[in-house]
């Protein structure tokens, strides 16, 4: 059943800063355990769950490894996307495979060798070498990830944000910590009072005074937005660090970089052009550009998020730091902050910001 209407007053259990991909999962989480929770977001079409691709994905690198959490992650995101998808009345996740395609021998020979060894996310291709040729350009062999999955993200946001209004509990603002005062075990911001804000703000908490010590890393994506008529949208394709990820109508979202030395936050001319050149050359079809998008992840010098309470201010939490990972690390990470919030149930050492207390305690 679709969630229906319920009013609030100013008393809140919690405040959350951002309704990015972390802001989505855990007021969801915290609204299933009957908690009050007011939401701080400015929309912004560029932020970095907007440009995201939605991919969910176990293999990585030029070794072919297994992602971080990959066993776990897999079954999770799909029961959880499934139900997040139920509860919002929107599809919010759909398998689609990876089929890679090696650009050269050593790469062919790492997917051979993964292939072969138990539980392997690896496997032949479904579709056959001629059916590929029809399509696309390779000289080596071609490899399906399996499963994969593309969270419907764009969807995900627009209804969750549509929900919270529906519940009156979103401020169409960015939350403005030098507002914010603390008390004893609570805290005030504006004409809200709660038991803890949340920072679940992407980037934007790199330069907050409270986690400005984190070891934050600004990563630049950009994706390019093309229409390809006559491929197969049953698919992901993957040559190198492009992905082609089918979106609806045609459409489909090509990138994406990763960079961590950038001039500029915009899109460039440089990825644009080296994007459609790259896409010449591997694709058959015919295809046109519609959009270009760019935008700063919150990654981290350790490639492990912040979670969790902050040593000096326990009337502040931080859900953040997920980088390209953060449609399959958010909702594991979001569900493991909402238990420690609410039952002090204790969050993986190795995401858990305590690990940076020293730090954090110098403010």
């Amino acid at each position: 059943m679709c969630p229906q209407n319920e009013s609030y007053n100013l008393k809140f259990d919690y405040i959350i800063a951002g309704l990015g991909i972390s802001g989505v999962w855990l007021s969801h989480y915290l609204l299933k355990e009957n908690k009050k929770v007011i939401v701080f977001d400015k929309k912004n079409l560029q932020s970095a769950s907007n440009v995201a691709s939605g991919l969910v994905n176990p293999v990585t690198g030029r070794r072919v490894v297994t992602t971080w959490l990959a066993d776990e992650l897999l079954p999770f995101c799909k029961n959880e996307y499934t139900s997040l998808g139920e509860e919002l009345c929107i599809q919010a996740i759909t398998q689609k495979n990876i089929l890679v395609f090696p650009s050269a021998p050593d790469l062919q020979n790492a997917f051979d060798n993964r292939m072969k060894e138990n539980n392997s996310y690896i496997h032949p291709p479904q579709l056959s070498r001629q059916e590929l040729s029809l399509h696309f350009n390779f000289p080596f062999n071609v490899y399906e990830i399996s499963p994969c999955y593309v969270i419907h993200i764009q969807d995900i946001l627009v209804s969750q944000r549509q929900h919270l209004n529906k519940e009156n509990v979103l401020i169409d603002e960015m939350l403005d910590e030098n507002l914010i005062e603390f008390k004893d075990g609570y805290v005030q911001y504006k004409g809200y009072t709660a038991d803890k804000i949340i920072f679940a703000n992407g980037i934007s908490a790199s330069k907050s005074k409270f986690w400005n010590g984190l070891p934050f890393v600004e990563n630049k994506g950009q994706a390019l937005i093309v229409e390809i008529k006559d491929m197969d949208a049953n698919y992901i394709y993957k040559f190198g660090h492009l992905s082609l990820i089918p979106l609806a109508q045609n459409k489909w979202w090509v990138g994406s970089s990763n960079e961590l030395s950038f001039k500029t936050t915009e899109p460039t001319d440089d990825f644009k052009n080296k994007t459609i050149a790259t896409l010449k050359a591997v694709l058959k079809n015919d295809f046109s550009l519609l959009d270009h998008w760019a935008s700063l992840r919150p990654a981290t010098v350790e490639r492990r998020p912040f979670i969790g309470l902050h040593p000096l201010y326990p009337q502040i939490a931080i859900l953040n730091g997920m980088g390209s990972k953060g449609c399959s690390l958010t909702p594991w990470f979001a569900k493991q902050l909402t238990g420690k919030l609410i039952n002090g149930s204790s969050i993986d050492t190795t995401a858990d910001v305590q690990r940076f207390a020293k730090i954090l305690s110098r403010q």
